[in-house]
C-alpha cells in the first residue's frame, strides 16, 4: 500500500545515545517511506554541511581541550546552518526530513551530560533553530551497557567517556520524552533489527497517518 506525498514537510528526528542505533534505523526508515511514496530527505547532526564536518572533527576527532560552553556553541553554530541551508528549504518543498539527532541530542548530551545550564541549553538552542522543531522525534532507548558493548570498537571522544555520562545522557532524553509525550515515541532499541525497525515503521506510518486525515 502506497501513501501521498506529505501535503507538507515534516521533520522527523531519531534520538537516543550512542549505540542505540540511530543510523541504522534512519536509513531503514527513508526507504521505507520512498517505497510507500514519499519523498524523504536524510540528514544528520553534526555533519551534513560543510561547517558541520569541521564541528564534528572538532568536537569528535581531535583532541581539543574544549570548555562544555566553547563544545555546545559549535553544535549550535552547526544547527543555525544545518536548519538554514538543508532542512527548512526541504520543508518548504514538502519533503519529508529525517534527521539523525537534533535539538534533543543537545539538551541531553551537553545539558545532562556535561552538565551545563539547562535553562541556558534550552534558550540557546532555540535561538539556532529559528522557529524549525521536531514534528515527530523517535528516540531509540536501549540500557547503557548494551549501547556501549554495540559502540566499543570503534568509540569517538564522546563514546570514550565514562558510563556515568551516558547514564546522565539517557536520562535526559527520558525526561525529555515524559516532557513531550505527543512528540517523542520512545522505542526498545535493545531488540534484533528487524523488530526495532517494524516498531519504527509502525509508529511512523501511524503518526503520518494522523496528519493526512
Amino acid at each position: 500500500m502506497s501513501g501521498p506525498p506529505a501535503k507538507r514537510g515534516y521533520l522527523i528526528t531519531v534520538e537516543g545515545i550512542d549505540g542505540a542505533g540511530k543510523s541504522t534505523q534512519v536509513g531503514l526508515l527513508a526507504t521505507m517511506l520512498s517505497e510507500r511514496g514519499y519523498r524523504t530527505v536524510v540528514t544528520c547532526e553534526p555533519g551534513a554541511t560543510p561547517l558541520g564536518r569541521e564541528v564534528r572533527r572538532l568536537v569528535l576527532e581531535t583532541d581539543l581541550d574544549l570548555t562544555p560552553v566553547a563544545e555546545l556553541l559549535l553544535f549550535l553554530a552547526d544547527r543555525a546552518e544545518h536548519v538554514a541551508r538543508v532542512i527548512r528549504p526541504a520543508l518548504a518543498e514538502g519533503a519529508i526530513v529525517l534527521c539523525d539527532r537534533f535539538s534533543d541530542s543537545t539538551i541531553a548530551y551537553q545539558g545532562y551530560g556535561r552538565q551545563a545550564d539547562l535553562g541556558r541549553v534550552h534558550r540557546w538552542d532555540a535561538e539556532s533553530r529559528d522557529g524549525v522543531s521536531a514534528d515527530l522525534t523517535l528516540l531509540l532507548d536501549c540500557s547503557v551497557s548494551l549501547a556501549v558493548q554495540r559502540h566499543r570498537r570503534d568509540a569517538d571522544r564522546y563514546q570514550a567517556l565514562d558510563v556515568a555520562f551516558h547514564q546522565r545522557v539517557r536520562d535526559g532524553f527520558l525526561a525529555l520524552a515524559a516532557a513531550a509525550p505527543a512528540r517523542v515515541h520512545r522505542i526498545e532499541s535493545s531488540g534484533d533489527l528487524a523488530t526495532v525497525s517494524a516498531a519504527v515503521a509502525r509508529v511512523t506510518l501511524a503518526w503520518l497517518a494522523s496528519r493526512q486525515g
